[in-house]
């Protein structure tokens, strides 16, 4: 698997993804392998807040506001979004 990413590395969504939301979260289809990923409502955030550009740093202050956690999750940010990654369905974004 990827190595780790640093607290400023941003990313891109794939091209083709299809979103929907269902009640404990979203579905993403991906076209270009014909493949569906169920997201629980953390994991969507990271997806969603990646979308918007936000860098990892970011992500895990947003996460630990969010769910009034005693540190920010670095740990669980990295393996959340090395695993979008290693779908294809982020990209690292080119600085």
């Amino acid at each position: 698997m990827t190595s780790s990413f640093s607290d400023d590395t941003t990313f891109t969504p794939a091209d083709g993804l299809e979103i929907s939301e269902v009640p404990d979260g979203r579905v993403i289809y991906q076209a270009a392998k014909e493949r569906v990923h169920y997201f629980n409502p953390t994991a969507i955030v990271v997806f969603e807040l990646c979308g918007l550009g936000h860098n990892l740093g970011e992500i895990g202050v947003f996460l630990r506001d969010a769910y009034d956690l005693d540190a920010i999750p670095a740990e669980q940010v990295q393996d959340c979004v090395k695993a979008l990654v290693g779908e294809d369905l982020l990209r690292p974004s080119s600085p």
